[in-house]
This record gives structure tokens, sequence and C-alpha cells, in this order.
């Protein structure tokens, strides 16, 4: 198990019945896996001077995106829950599972130009990233790539932002995933649906399909551009 096994607290049923809450108050609270977090992200950026600043939700966006912000030498730019700023400069509302949510960036943070960063601790259905985009946009400058800590993939919530979207922890795949498999009739086969808790079905280049045990899962794969893949680890 790695640090992000070790110290990401799975809960279920937190806040509603249903959900598997991933905490990262553990993560946090352990020094050594504080300062890997930070390093990952960070070798996740683009270079120096591809970007100019970092923004970030309220709240625990905040926790990974002021050291990174500090050790580059780029500005940050706090996106906060409405009434906490005192000159606000651009706001977006986006749409919750019930209801809505605002964020505000203060006045003069983005000017035209700006080469921005969005950072999250987590990404889900990509309400508050999308905004954070948003905003970006309205105050003239350009969204580089969306950074989190934490996907849960199974809710696509990338496919909202339209820019490159890099996630150091995924749970969960979805439809048309292309996985990595042990124990299958071949190595690689595309994610259709889940038969049931244990079980999904695969199908294989060839078209054949194939029911697969969720512990037969090694990684996903993701075929970049130049047609180079991208092992990613799946975890449940």
């Amino acid at each position: 198990m790695d640090v992000y096994d070790n110290f990401i607290r799975s809960i279920m049923d937190y806040p509603i019945k249903g959900i598997n809450f991933r905490d990262i108050t553990p993560l946090l609270a352990n020094g050594n896996a504080f300062h890997q977090v930070i390093m990952d992200l960070n070798k996740e950026l683009p270079t120096y001077d591809k970007y100019d600043k970092i923004i970030a939700a309220e709240s625990r966006g905040f926790i990974f995106a002021a050291p990174l912000a500090s050790m580059n030498s780029k500005g940050l730019v706090l996106a906060r829950k409405p009434g906490k700023l005192p000159l606000v400069g651009y706001r977006e509302s986006y749409a919750l599972e019930y209801g809505t949510n605002t964020i505000e960036i203060p006045q003069d943070a983005i000017v035209k130009g700006d080469r921005v960063i969005i950072l999250d601790d987590l990404i889900a259905t990509g309400g508050s990233a999308k905004a954070m985009v948003d905003l970006v946009r309205k105050a003239g400058g350009t969204p580089v790539m969306g950074l989190f800590l934490i996907e849960l993939r199974s809710l696509q919530g990338y496919k909202k932002l339209g820019i490159p979207v890099v996630s150091i922890v995924n749970y969960g795949i979805h439809k048309g995933d292309l996985l990595q498999l042990q124990n299958a009739k071949f190595p690689m086969g595309k994610f259709l649906e889940k038969a049931d808790d244990e079980d999904i079905e695969v199908e294989y280049e060839d078209g054949t399909k194939e029911k697969v045990n969720k512990n037969n899962i090694v990684n996903l794969v993701q075929v970049e551009k130049d047609g180079r893949l991208t092992y990613i680890r799946y975890r449940d």
C-alpha cells in the first residue's frame, strides 16, 4: 500500500447514505505524507514559464495551492464563498445536487493575459472547478489545466472543464475507460458497465465481451495524443 492508500480514509454513508466520503485529514496530519502530496502535485505542473497563477477553491484547495504557489514563485488567487471579500471582482454560481453555490475572486486578482492553473483537493461532478474556469475567463485570463489530488472518475467531472486535467489519485471508472486486466481473456479491455457489486463487463478489441471481477483490474490506461500509453492506478 502506498501513502494514499494508507492515509486517505474512506467513510461510508457520509454525508448522506450511499456516499463513500474520501477523508484527507489523516493525509494532512502526517508530515511525510503531506510533503509527498505537495511534491506529487508539483511534478504535474507545467514548466515554470507556462503559467502565471494558481486559483484554488475554498477551503481545502487553499491547503495545496499555497505551498505550490510559494515554491514556484507564482501568484495565488483565492476563490471564496460569498461575503468573504471586501472587493469582489467576479462571481460565478454553479449547481449542487440540491440548490446552488457561488464563489468569488478579488478585484484585479487575475488580469488580462494571466495563464492560470485550476486547483482543488477533489473533482467530482466538476461544478466548482468549472466555475473557477469561468471566473478566469471572465477576468481575461486563460485556464491552462486542472490539477486535483483526488478524482471521482465515475462522475466524469473533468469533461465539463474543456482543459487538460490531471489527478494524483483516481477512484472508480466510467464507461469507455480502457483497463489493464489480469486473469482475463486479454490483457486490455474497455469498461462497458457494472454487472453487480463485484463484477464488471468489458469489451475486447476483437468485439468479444467478458464479465471480470473488479479485483482483476490492474490499471486504467490513458492513450495520449502521440499514442503513448499512461497507466493510472485503479482504486475502487
